[in-house]
């Protein structure tokens, strides 16, 4: 069984109402990305684009990147989901690939659950809560993704629409997850196929622990290799001590952020990570939230491809994974092209897949 590919596809690069409000006008993280600086000897900012500073509401973006898909054997695009209570943000590009229905994209949501914050001098503002509400607001929320559900691109596995949850664990969870299944099972699907995603062993065990008793099907995944810690996304505001006795750290006298060496990471993952019949693993190759955080950010140098094939060999037979990332530029994931690397980190996946045939 070939293994089924999809990476996360952030919908920030057009403007909307909110963020010219929260970061200015005109924001997109286009802005982040052009406004990087070089913050110690060997760092590389600003990453360019190779195909220009695109926007995401433009049809024409949309077809090149899907025939980057397609050329490079990705199954499909991880859009995030912004949903707050009725609520949405950033909401276009999913809804602009829904109406296009000669696009052919496959794709799935995954629920960015997470508040909205901006840090200011020293202090976090919620710039959006997030809430669950009721049954009343499920049902609003169900009724919103229907349409993306019957889409024929829109995932499924055995007859169920692959629903990703960012933040696992919540008080309304379950009760919200049934809800979803019945209703899915109502209009024609089997049920609800969730995903709760983690990045580290401790974050594994408390989400099996919490979802222990639950009546629909679980599985779960490591977003990206993280040798048993928080090193990725859950981590960008605090970054678990541990992890420098584990890979090589830079401080550059304290004036820049941490740097870790990416071929150590997949190393000690090698070692380290769980596998099971429960499990999806996550791919990156490289990480850089400087744009986006600046000194308070962190790296992790790009990955070898000896180290890639060596981890996604161990990783080849699962049913999915999930590559971080498509866009993200402010963090330094990009599987679509820059003028650094070119395509070199598709043309690696597609190398892997070949040499499967």
């Amino acid at each position: 069984m070939k293994i089924k590919r999809f990476a996360f596809f952030l919908p920030q690069f057009y403007e909307i109402e909110e963020n010219n409000k929260w970061w200015g006008n005109g924001f997109t993280e286009w802005v982040n990305v052009k406004n990087a600086r070089l913050l110690y000897n060997g760092h590389k900012q600003p990453k360019e684009p190779l195909c220009g500073y695109y926007n995401l509401l433009d049809k024409q973006t949309i077809i090149r990147q899907t025939k980057l898909l397609h050329k490079y054997n990705i199954d499909g695009m991880a859009y995030y989901h912004y949903y707050f209570r009725g609520k949405k943000l950033l909401e276009k590009p999913a809804e602009n690939l829904l109406k296009w229905k000669d696009i052919d994209q496959k794709f799935f949501f995954c629920w960015a659950n997470h508040p909205w914050i901006k840090s200011q001098n020293g202090k976090k503002i919620i710039l959006q809560e997030q809430e669950y509400g009721d049954q009343k607001d499920w049902e609003a929320h169900f009724k919103y993704l229907l349409p993306f559900f019957k889409d024929k691109r829109y995932e499924k596995r055995n007859n169920k629409p692959v629903f990703m949850i960012f933040k696992s664990i919540f008080e309304e969870k379950d009760e919200m997850m049934k809800f979803f299944d019945k209703k899915c099972k109502e209009n024609g699907f089997a049920g609800i196929f969730v995903i709760n995603t983690c990045s580290s062993f401790e974050e594994y065990k408390r989400i099996k622990k919490y979802n222990e008793g639950m009546s629909y099907e679980q599985f779960y995944f490591f977003r990206e290799p993280s040798c048993g810690q928080n090193i990725t996304n859950s981590a960008v505001r605090k970054i678990d001590r541990k992890i420098r006795t584990i890979v090589n750290t830079k401080t550059h006298f304290g004036m820049a952020p941490p740097v870790y060496s990416g071929d150590k990471i997949l190393k000690k993952t090698i070692k380290n990570a769980v596998y099971g019949n429960d499990v999806y693993h996550g791919i990156f190759f490289e990480w850089d939230n400087t744009p986006r955080h600046k000194k308070l950010g962190y790296v992790i140098t790009p990955i070898s491809k000896e180290s890639f094939k060596k981890y996604y060999s161990t990783i080849k037979n699962e049913e999915y994974t999930f590559i971080n990332a498509w866009n993200e530029w402010a963090e330094g994931m990009m599987l679509e092209g820059t003028k650094e690397y070119g395509y070199k980190y598709l043309e690696w996946l597609k190398e892997v897949d070949d040499e499967e045939k």
